[in-house]
C-alpha cells in the first residue's frame, strides 16, 4: 500500500504543478485578450466619434451577443458617411469646374471691357467729325428751307392735281364696281341652270384653300379639266370620306366650291382629295 501511494502522491504533484502553470497561462492570455478587447472598443468609440456618430452602446461591445448589432449599426453609418464623402467630393470638383468657367467668363468680359473702351475712344473721335459734318448740314438746311419756299407754291399746285385725279379715280372704281356686278350678275343667269353632264366621271385634284368662316374651298381643277358649274364632288383624305362640296364658280385651271353641311363628316382641310 505504502509502494502505491507514493506514485500516486507523485502523480498528484505534477497535475498540480501543470494545472498551475496552465492557470498561469490562461491568466495571461486573458489580460492580453482583455487589453485587446479594451483597445478594440477604444478604437471603434474613436472611429465613431471621428464620423460624429453618437449613438454608439460601448457596453454591447463588450457583450458578445449584441457586438455584431453595434458594429453593424457603425458600420451602416461608416457607408454612409463614406457616401456623403464621395458626394462632397464630386460637389468639389464641380465647383472647381464652376469657378474655371467663371474665371474664363471673367476673362472674356474683361477683354470684351477693353474692345468697349477702345471703340468708345473711336466713337469720341467720329463724334468730333459729326459735329463738324452737322454744322455743314446746318448750312445746307439753311439753303433748303429757302429752296423749300420756292417750291412750296408748286407743291401747292401738284396737291391740287392730284386732289382732282383722286377724285376722278374713285369715280372710276365706282364705275368699274358697278360693272363687276353686273358681270357677276350675267354669269349667274348664264350658269344658273346648267348641268353637271360635261363633268367627266373620275375627275380628281385637291383642295388648295379651305374657309370654314366662309364655308367655301378653292380647288386644283377647273374648265380646261372639264369641270361644269354645280358639279357635286367627294371630299376625302386618305379612304376615309370627309365631305362633299358643289362648285359654285369655274375658272381655267381652278375652281370655287360651297361646303355641303349635310355631308360633312369632319372638318376640310388643306390637301384634302375632290373626286367626282
Amino acid at each position: 500500500m505504502a509502494k502505491l501511494l507514493k506514485p500516486m502522491v507523485i502523480v498528484l504533484l505534477v497535475l498540480s504543478v501543470a494545472s498551475l502553470v496552465l492557470g498561469i497561462m490562461l491568466f495571461n492570455e486573458r489580460e492580453v485578450i482583455k487589453g485587446r478587447t479594451q483597445r478594440l472598443e477604444n478604437a471603434a468609440a474613436e472611429f465613431a466619434r471621428s464620423l460624429h456618430y453618437d449613438n454608439l452602446d460601448r457596453q454591447a461591445l463588450m457583450d458578445y451577443d449584441r457586438m455584431d448589432t453595434a458594429l453593424n449599426r457603425l458600420n451602416v453609418h461608416a457607408a454612409l458617411t463614406w457616401q456623403e464623402l464621395q458626394d462632397t467630393i464630386q460637389d468639389l470638383a464641380n465647383t472647381r469646374l464652376d469657378l474655371e468657367q467663371t474665371r474664363e467668363e471673367l476673362r472674356i468680359t474683361q477683354n470684351r471691357l477693353e474692345a468697349a473702351e477702345q471703340r468708345i475712344v473711336r466713337l469720341e473721335d467720329d463724334l468730333s467729325e459729326r459735329t463738324a459734318e452737322l454744322a455743314r448740314a446746318n448750312q445746307q438746311i439753311s439753303q433748303l428751307e429757302r429752296d423749300k419756299a420756292s417750291l412750296q407754291s408748286r407743291i401747292d399746285d401738284f396737291e391740287l392735281q392730284v386732289a382732282r385725279m383722286e377724285e376722278e379715280q374713285l369715280e372710276m372704281a365706282e364705275t368699274i364696281a358697278d360693272q363687276q356686278s353686273l358681270i357677276e350678275e350675267y354669269e349667274a343667269e348664264l350658269f344658273a341652270d346648267e348641268s353637271v353632264i360635261g363633268t367627266p366621271p373620275g375627275l380628281s385634284g385637291q383642295l388648295l384653300v379651305v374657309n370654314p368662316d366662309w364655308n367655301f374651298v378653292v380647288m386644283n381643277v377647273g374648265s380646261e379639266d372639264g369641270l361644269s358649274l354645280n358639279t357635286e364632288m367627294l371630299v376625302h383624305r386618305d379612304d376615309v370620306l370627309v365631305g362633299r362640296v358643289r362648285v359654285s364658280s369655274v375658272r381655267k385651271q381652278y375652281a370655287v366650291a360651297d361646303i355641303l353641311e349635310d355631308w360633312k363628316q369632319f372638318p376640310l382641310q388643306e390637301g384634302d382629295h375632290v373626286l367626282f
